[in-house]
């Protein structure tokens, strides 16, 4: 059985299993038709955020300045809550309890694509207070936009150009390069990679790819998410040993709707540890300074004993 729920700011910690009515409206659950071995009759749950940035109920709108743009808060905000288990956390969950996370995202997505306002799907998890997180039990949010945010056009707009250049997907010759030069690489199998990326923003900034070229997140399959749960759970064992459960930042990125650039477009997840404190240089110039050679970070790594 897990200990008992956390007090958090003179309250029960919501996301505990037994405080179900504080999380919120239940959108989706893997419930276990009867209590499992550990007790739990859950494995994963999402809620609703409670102070969403974004509301389906909203309308987008138009500008009405040509200077000023402001636009209505149409969208989709929630709370994956990725366990029972408020001490859980990827390096300790089964790989298992990892996929349920994985096919949780994919259904939320698979759902909200049904709305053709939406355009694009941002997943963030955040663990530790440097990195933003609120509540320490495992939990990850997705976000549903009525636009292609900045980054992911701009992270497209050179997968495309590259596509057009040499006739293959980038990140697919990347994922050749690394596996064949090794100095990179953290892990990897038939299916799945982890490796530290050539131009890494932070120290030990870890990748997570499946070797199967796929443009969108949610039209994996249930085999291939177990793939990446499994390269996950060993990877996040690895990031805690070498470095002392640091906090740290997940990120999913994936194509946006439509069929445009399912070619050219590779969808991964990155790992950023958040180990060092963002300079001006970044914040303004889009200049990382990272002391750590990313050869250096993967041959730790891979050095790490699980």
């Amino acid at each position: 059985m897990s200990p008992p729920a956390v007090a958090i700011r003179g309250g029960a910690c919501p996301f505990c299993e037994g405080h179900e009515a504080i999380a919120g409206r239940e959108i989706l659950a893997w419930h276990a038709p009867e209590p499992r071995v550990d007790g739990h009759s859950w494995r994963v749950r999402v809620v609703p955020n409670r102070l969403p940035a974004l509301r389906v109920e909203s309308h987008y709108g138009e500008p009405t300045d040509s200077l000023f743009h402001s636009l209505g808060g149409l969208g989709a905000h929630e709370v994956i809550i990725e366990s029972p288990d408020h001490y859980a956390s990827w390096s300790t969950m089964k790989a298992s309890d990892l996929w349920t996370t994985l096919w949780a995202w994919r259904e939320r997505m698979r759902d909200l694509r049904r709305d053709i306002r939406l355009k694009s799907f941002l997943v963030v998890k955040n663990v530790g207070a440097a990195a933003g997180a609120t509540l320490d039990h495992p939990h990850s949010q997705l976000v549903a936009l009525p636009f292609v945010p900045q980054h992911l056009e701009e992270e497209m707009a050179s997968a495309r150009a590259a596509h057009l250049n040499t006739g293959v997907c980038a990140y697919c010759t990347v994922i050749e390069r690394e596996i064949g030069a090794s100095t990179r690489l953290v892990s990897s199998d038939a299916q799945t990679i982890a490796f530290a990326p050539f131009a890494a923003r932070v120290p030990f900034e870890t990748w997570v790819m499946s070797r199967t070229h796929g443009a969108a997140f949610d039209e994996q399959t249930d085999e291939a998410l177990g793939a990446i749960a499994e390269r996950l759970s060993d990877t996040m064992r690895r990031l805690d040993l070498a470095l002392g459960t640091p906090p740290h930042t997940v990120l999913l990125h994936t194509a946006p709707v439509g069929e445009a650039d399912r070619a050219s477009y590779h969808w991964h997840l990155e790992i950023i540890p958040r180990l060092v404190a963002e300079s001006g240089l970044a914040w303004d110039g889009g200049i990382h300074i990272n002391p750590v050679a990313p050869e250096d970070a993967a041959r730790y790594l891979r050095d790490s004993r699980l």
